[in-house]
């Protein structure tokens, strides 16, 4: 409500200047809006009595409008972005994962690190949760672990979130055409040239082949049950089992 608009018989005013001025009759609260060109806005109608303030409309919705959008951009951008690995994955490939893993915490998005167990690999938990550990441990400084690491089925789940204040990593300008055309000929020729190939490109392959066991797996055992274990240590205190899977 604003100006005329005002209903209640006397409101508690507060001015362009954040004065408390007290309890005042509506209509001498309104004149004294208009003395300094600006309007009374109601701010607290449930408060006893309600609360207006003095102050600019235009420029109060402008702010307002402001907020609101950037509200909804921040709410909007963030998302659960996933990294897929296996107990075995590879020094190699794991700080590709990582390095991709820095990148999404730094742009302010969560991660979720999911760790897929084939066949008899489901008997050594702990060698996925080293894994995990070892992405963490070297996350650590950026980011922290939320919740418990779960074991669903054959996924080894855990979620990384931010810490505040971070700073996003540099954009790096690159020609596509050559740098994807390039990046496929690395990753189709495996090591060799590892260090001039297109990380970007890596990783997506290695995602993909994850992918890709997934649904070798699930034509198997679509029809197995699937057990849910909530691990009894979360993955910083996993230390004992990063030396049984060194072991």
């Amino acid at each position: 409500m604003i100006n005329e608009r005002i209903r209640f018989p006397n409101v508690r005013v507060i001015d362009d200047q954040n004065a408390q001025l007290g309890v005042m009759v509506t209509r001498d609260a309104l004149d004294l809006a208009r003395e300094r060109d600006l309007d009374l806005i109601v701010v607290a109608p449930q408060a006893q009595p309600p609360v207006c303030r003095i102050m600019d409309y235009g420029k109060f919705k402008y702010e307002k409008s402001k907020k609101d959008k950037d509200a909804h951009k921040k709410s909007a951008t963030t998302e659960m972005k996933m990294v897929r690995l296996k107990p075995v994955t590879s020094e190699h490939d794991r700080g590709v994962l990582i390095t991709h893993s820095e990148r999404f915490l730094r742009a302010g998005h969560k991660v979720r690190v999911i760790c897929r167990f084939q066949g008899r690999q489901n008997a050594h938990p702990e060698i996925g949760r080293a894994q995990l550990q070892t992405v963490a441990d070297t996350l650590a400084e950026i980011s922290s672990v939320e919740g418990m690491v779960v074991k669903q089925g054959r996924d080894m789940i855990m979620n990384l979130t931010p810490k505040p204040g971070i700073k996003p990593l540099p954009k790096v300008v690159k020609d596509s055409k050559k740098s994807r055309k390039d990046a496929a000929h690395a990753a189709a020729h495996g090591a060799e040239g590892a260090d001039e190939h297109d990380e970007d490109a890596e990783f997506e392959r290695l995602q993909q082949d994850i992918m890709g066991d997934d649904l070798a797996d699930d034509a198997h055992d679509e029809d197995a049950p699937v057990e849910e274990i909530i691990l009894d240590l979360p993955v910083e205190d996993a230390g004992e089992d990063d030396n049984t899977a060194a072991a």
